[in-house]
């Protein structure tokens, strides 16, 4: 009974925060296409969708973490929060691994390569997109220790912190290519990674809670459109035009999902969402599966039949579009005989 009841509850959950879902697989869409696409679209649209694609999670993070009424400890946090996202990062990095290691024995990869991946492995520096996974789980777990304080001073004194240390960062590795200069970078990029996880946890969830102690600001659906395209606008601008690019990293990445958030609120029942609320609520799939193996074949097939090195052009669109397919096929079955390797029982 218990069961049945929380099972109940779960589901309205979902219902009410369905465009939560539709905007995070609208993001992971983004991610895919951009991951294929190759000169087909103005640099402008890709600069301003990879400005918010993988932020969006963070937004999101926060925004979820704003809207639970129940106030859980933080043991029970990494507890979830490890299941969640720390079994998959292990399992799926054994999964890639194997997979290099099988066309690494065809000669596809050099020792150098598969070196390479077990050492950003160890530095959670993370295999391809796997990297996202303990960012957002530390990410998660520094903004809920910070959180705890009840402390605006606190928050802002770490958010200056995090500025510098993203400041030295990219002034000393960024534009540095070669093998040293990499193997250094590594667990600096990782904790880069988390800090801006954190900024974008945090502004998710400073910004629902302003939704919520101010519903007059977003009581009805045209005042949730237009604030949402405004917000977008100024995204699409900090994101292009801004002369300063240190605000392009803050600006851009947090504006654009929160607009895209409100823009949906208003219209989740379009029933052609429905195609992105599936992904919403499968990204974690597109996301581990996409890059690192379903593209490496695709580019090997690419090689194979157009004998070109990379996709391109309308090569590379037809590709997305097979992914895609693909993708879904793999999702079903990830989802209905092996949840085990997306944490859940």
């Amino acid at each position: 009974r218990d069961r049945s009841v929380s099972r109940g509850l779960g589901d309205v959950y979902k219902r009410q925060t369905q465009y939560i879902d539709i905007a995070k697989g609208i993001s992971i869409i983004c991610i895919v296409l951009l991951h294929f696409e190759d000169g087909l679209f103005p640099q402008q649209l890709n600069t301003f969708i990879g400005s918010f694609m993988i932020s969006m999670f963070y937004i999101v993070a926060g925004w979820i973490d704003a809207l639970h009424h129940e106030q859980r400890t933080l043991k029970e946090l990494i507890k979830k929060r490890w299941r969640q996202l720390g079994i998959p990062y292990i399992l799926w990095t054994i999964i890639i691994l194997v997979f290099d290691c099988i066309l690494w024995t065809l000669d596809y990869y050099d020792n150098y390569f598969i070196g390479r991946e077990v050492y950003k492995t160890l530095t959670l520096r993370g295999i391809g997109t796997l990297w996202f996974l303990p960012a957002l789980f530390s990410g998660e777990i520094l903004w809920y220790i910070i959180r705890k304080k009840k402390s605006i001073s606190i928050i802002l004194i770490t958010l200056a912190l995090i500025l510098v240390y993203q400041h030295f960062y990219y002034n000393i590795f960024d534009g540095r290519t070669d093998s040293s200069s990499k193997i250094i970078e590594a667990p600096f990029r990782t904790v880069s990674n988390v800090l801006s996880a954190w900024i974008g946890i945090a502004t998710g969830y400073g910004f629902c809670r302003m939704r919520l102690s101010y519903p007059v600001l977003f009581n009805n659906k045209s005042k949730q459109i237009c604030f949402g395209l405004l917000l977008c606008l100024i995204a699409y601008y900090t994101a292009n035009y801004w002369p300063i690019p240190f605000l392009w990293g803050l600006l851009a990445p947090l504006l654009g999902p929160i607009g895209i958030i409100l823009i949906i609120m208003a219209i989740e029942k379009w029933s052609i969402l429905a195609y992105f609320d599936y992904w919403g609520r499968h990204s974690l799939i597109l996301m581990v599966t996409h890059y690192s193996i379903i593209q490496v074949i695709c580019e090997i097939i690419n090689k194979t039949i157009y004998n070109e090195p990379h996709l391109t052009g309308y090569h590379a669109l037809y590709f997305f579009i097979v992914t895609m397919i693909v993708e879904y096929f793999i999702a079903e079955l990830i989802h209905r005989r092996m949840p085990f390797l997306l944490g859940k029982h």
